[in-house]
């Protein structure tokens, strides 16, 4: 069991000529970190009034490489949940191999959708029949974090949008093509909770996707989650379609829009109030939100039983937990901007 000097000593600063200080580390913890004379050591000043310390600079530090073995016994989602795990914790490499057994057709497949479908900046550079390896880059210089948002928010607002268009036009392929539509959000959902939780890891690169604190990240992940979760709302919004008995009646298309218009609003004026950092429009959007809960609940109950009512039912649900999860958004807002509301002392 390691004793609390193994882990966290006080060391005494000293000036070391006119504008050098200089602190001594303790010789036991750079033997075990493997660091030499004359090595190279990257700082980084914190936001949190801290300094962070790692040998090497930041082209230097080892990329990071996984390697695990399945089995023909090995579900396809056990598989996928590995793969997915290893992506989002920031290895650089992950080899699948199945150690002197061929792997199965349907495993492979599952990869290599996998790789196409749901992983943003990854690739198979070497595929045989016992070892596939994928090889992941860093980041994409010219898809920042900030962009990334911007692009899932994006999607995510117009397969709200085609998804309602399609069941007012009760069109069940235009309805399946913004199912299809949901596979993309996944992908930036996880490319961006990917480069959240490197940032945790590497201060330096906390800031070069746009972030200042550790606790943005999280802050962040909650915000991706939500509008992860209002593209999984619009899917299921198209996909009702096929269950329809006949289109919808007039009046009740006219109130899905209303409602629907109305949720989509809040969202987007969210997403414009994270950022802003606008804590004024975030208590706005707030309201705004409770007025178009109520408004879905006058919508359910006042509703009389027909063909489509249960199809109805789900929509606005739908519609509501758009509202609901924009809600969330905004406390990510007030969570970043309370110090502006506020007087120190």
């Amino acid at each position: 069991m390691q004793s609390l000097e193994d882990t966290k000593q006080t060391r005494r600063i000293q000036i070391s000529g006119g504008s050098t200080y200089t602190i001594s580390l303790p010789k036991k913890w750079i033997d075990e970190l493997g660091i030499k004379n004359g090595d190279n050591m990257t700082i980084i000043k914190n936001s949190n009034r801290s300094l962070t310390l790692f040998p090497g600079s930041d082209n230097e530090r080892p990329t990071k490489k996984a390697i695990f073995t399945i089995s023909q016994k090995d579900s396809e989602e056990s598989i996928r949940r590995k793969i997915v795990a290893l992506y989002l914790t920031g290895y650089k490499t992950i080899q699948v191999t199945s150690k002197g057994v061929k792997i199965l057709p349907e495993h492979s497949r599952l990869i290599k959708d996998l790789v196409r479908k749901s992983m943003i900046g990854t690739e198979i550079v070497e595929s045989d029949s016992e070892s596939i390896t994928i090889q992941i880059l860093t980041r994409l210089p010219e898809l920042t974090f900030d962009v990334a948002l911007k692009r899932m928010y994006l999607m995510t607002a117009n397969m709200h949008r085609e998804a309602m268009d399609a069941l007012k036009k009760f069109d069940i392929e235009y309805g399946e093509e913004v199912v299809r539509m949901d596979d993309e959000v996944d992908r930036f959902s996880l490319y961006m909770m990917r480069t959240l939780i490197m940032a945790i890891q590497n201060s330096s690169m906390l800031y070069d996707v746009g972030l200042e604190r550790p606790s943005d990240c999280l802050n962040y992940r909650t915000v991706i989650s939500r509008i992860e979760r209002i593209a999984d709302h619009a899917a299921l919004i198209a996909k009702r379609i096929k269950f329809l008995k006949e289109p919808l009646e007039p009046k009740i298309l006219k109130e899905l829009e209303s409602l629907s218009n109305d949720a989509i609003t809040c969202f987007e004026n969210s997403i414009s109030a994270l950022a802003k950092k606008d804590h004024i429009l975030a208590e706005k959007v707030a309201a705004n939100i409770i007025q178009v809960v109520e408004k879905e609940k006058e919508l359910m109950y006042g509703m009389k039983e027909s063909k489509n009512s249960t199809i109805v039912k789900f929509t606005l649900e739908d519609i509501r937990r758009t509202a609901e999860y924009s809600s969330d958004i905004i406390e990510t807002v007030v969570n970043e901007t309370i110090h502006n509301v506020i007087n120190e002392k």
